[in-house]
Order: C-alpha cells, then sequence, then structure tokens
C-alpha cells in the first residue's frame, strides 16, 4: 500500500478528496487533467510449501516470536503469479519448487492486497534470506491457520486433505480491536475492555499507555485506577485525535524511553496508535520508513491531517 498522494501526478496541482463511485477518492480539480486515485489493491503471491510431505512456516523477523506463516512476496513487471511464487520460494528459503496446484485468492483488505495463494512442492536444503528469522516444518494435520491473511489459503488448503483444525489465535489479545503485535515487548490496540485488560496484564505486560482523551466516545471510565488494580502503571498522553501535536509525540517518546518491560500502548481504533509507533520506530530505532509504514497501513490510511502531522515529524 503506499502512502496517499498528495498532488496529481500529471499535472502537480494538489489533490482532492472526493466522493465518486460510492467511495471517497482522491481526485485532480482540473477536469482537463481528469487524474483520479484509484487505489486497487496489490496483487501478492503465496506459496504453502510442501518439503519433504511436511508443511513450511517461516517468521519475518518483524513479526512477534511465536508467529510463523506463508512465503509472500509482490509480483514484478510482466511475471505471471506461478512464476512469481516459486520465484519467491527460491529467494526466501532457498529450494527449488514446482507448482502443485492453485489454492485460491484472498482479500487482504488491512494491506489493500489480493493474495494469488499456490500449492508448492520443493525439495533441497532450506537457506533462509536476511528477511527471515526463522522456520518450521509440520505435519499438514499439526498446523492450525490464523485467523487473516494467507490464513484463509491455509485453511482451504487443509481442508481440500481432510483436516478441518480449529483457527489459532495468534495472541490471547486478538480479540482487542485493531490488536497489532510489535515484537515480543510491545503490543498496540483500539480500546481494549475491562476483561481484556486482565488479559494483558496476565500476558506480562507491565505497563498501559492511553492515548485517547477521556471523554473520547468508547473510553473505559475509571481506566487509571482499573489498571493500577491489575499491578500494571498507567501512563495517559491524551491526543486530540483532530489535531495531534509535536509535543504529544515528544512526550510519547520520552515515556517509552523510561519504560522497562512489556508495553501495552492503546488508544479508541488503534490509529493514533499506529501513527506514533510508525514515527518511533523510524525516528528512534532507526527503522525503514518503507518497513514501519507497512504496519501502519495495517491499521488504516493517515488522513491529510495526520499525513501532515507524520511528514512534519519526519522533517523535524
Amino acid at each position: 500500500m503506499s502512502r496517499p498522494f498528495k498532488f496529481c501526478p500529471r499535472c502537480a496541482k494538489p489533490l482532492e478528496t472526493v466522493a465518486y463511485g460510492g467511495v471517497q477518492r482522491q481526485r485532480c480539480p482540473d477536469a482537463a487533467c481528469g487524474f483520479i486515485h484509484w487505489n486497487n489493491p496489490v496483487p501478492v503471491v503465496a506459496a504453502i510449501i510442501e518439503h519433504d510431505g511436511l508443511v513450511l512456516l517461516a517468521r519475518n523477523k518483524l513479526w512477534p516470536e511465536k508467529f510463523f506463516g506463508l512465503v509472500t512476496g509482490f509480483l514484478e513487471k510482466d511475471e505471471t503469479p506461478e512464476a512469481g511464487v516459486l520465484r519467491e520460494v527460491q529467494e526466501e528459503v532457498g529450494l527449488e519448487g514446482e507448482i502443485a496446484g492453485f489454492v485460491g485468492h484472498y482479500g487482504f483488505p488491512q494491506m489493500n492486497q489480493l493474495i494469488i495463494a499456490f500449492h508448492v512442492r520443493a525439495t533441497g536444503p532450506i537457506t533462509l534470506n536476511d528477511e527471515l528469522a526463522e522456520y518450521k516444518l509440520m505435519a499438514p494435520e499439526k498446523v492450525r491457520p490464523w485467523p487473516t491473511g494467507t490464513g484463509h489459503a491455509m485453511r482451504d488448503w487443509l481442508a481440500a486433505r481432510g483436516h478441518h483444525p480449529e483457527v489459532r489465535k495468534i495472541s490471547p489479545l486478538q480479540d482487542i480491536f485493531a490488536f497489532l503485535p510489535f515484537g515480543a515487548d510491545i503490543g498496540t490496540g483500539g480500546q481494549p475492555t475491562a476483561e481484556q485488560l486482565s488479559l494483558v496484564a496476565s500476558e506480562g505486560y507491565r505497563t498501559v499507555v492511553n492515548l485517547a482523551l477521556a471523554d473520547s466516545p468508547g473510553a473505559l471510565a475509571g481506566e487509571a485506577e482499573l489498571v493500577a488494580g491489575l499491578g500494571m502503571q498507567y501512563v495517559h498522553i491524551p491526543v486530540d485525535f483532530a489535531a495531534p501535536r509535536l509535543e504529544d509525540l515528544q512526550e510519547f517518546f520520552d515515556a517509552m524511553a523510561q519504560l522497562r518491560g512489556k508495553v501495552f500502548v492503546h488508544c479508541i481504533l488503534n490509529k493514533r496508535v499506529s501513527a506514533f509507533l510508525f514515527l518511533y520506530r523510524v525516528l528512534k530505532l532507526g527503522h525503514p520508513v518503507a518497513e514501519a509504514e507497512m504496519a501502519l497501513h495495517r491499521i488504516w490510511t493517515p488522513d491529510e491531517a495526520w499525513q501532515s502531522f507524520i511528514d512534519r515529524a519526519l522533517r523535524k
């Protein structure tokens, strides 16, 4: 998913956001130009790799320690999906494969992607590229599909072989709205309920950071007392969603520098948090912008006000 356009790529005029075809789209105001940013989904290939009768699952270095998934990648220009998935298998795990069958295509709206999944049989020694941290080989009947993205392809592939395992949860905190972890020590999400905050504590988080206003719609009354009662530290940095400030961001940076142990950061819909975490990862942890932006766009595409705030922070 690309960063939202600000200017027309044809005539350089500032784009306007309008309702077009029942959807909010970016359009050039010059009728003679007529440019419309359609923001079409990006095709991604995914491989269910069968290696000597076992399923190969891999973990990207950016994923939580216990999360494994399929080998995936973007199609290149003039490349067929079949050629693309075999190239990704070779590049990511060093295996020469063959297409054993087409599994299906699956929408992944969080990333604005269309996943095209194949069953690939492969042999030989496994060699991970620098994007992957580790892999594991599992008997098909032991694999439990995950509830999003490529997990749907794995579910269907297993079902076609007579296996109907329960879909596994990525985390006990998965039911928190827009839950998204970053490694083992940072979890993010929308507003948790009182019961979900108890789960946050049981998962070993030591601090809860809340970026929502106390009177935001959906805010949990008495959250500070509830968090303290669960034995966790509570940090409240109220951020006005309509007018985020660089001072708020700096306060967040200062808090993150002082906190120790696992930290759960939330707002109402994980929009404030995803933007602050994007900037924290880029400006404080040194992550590449494109890499951090992928996680941001799993939650939302920032609107004009928030994109302007992000750009100001990156220039500072």
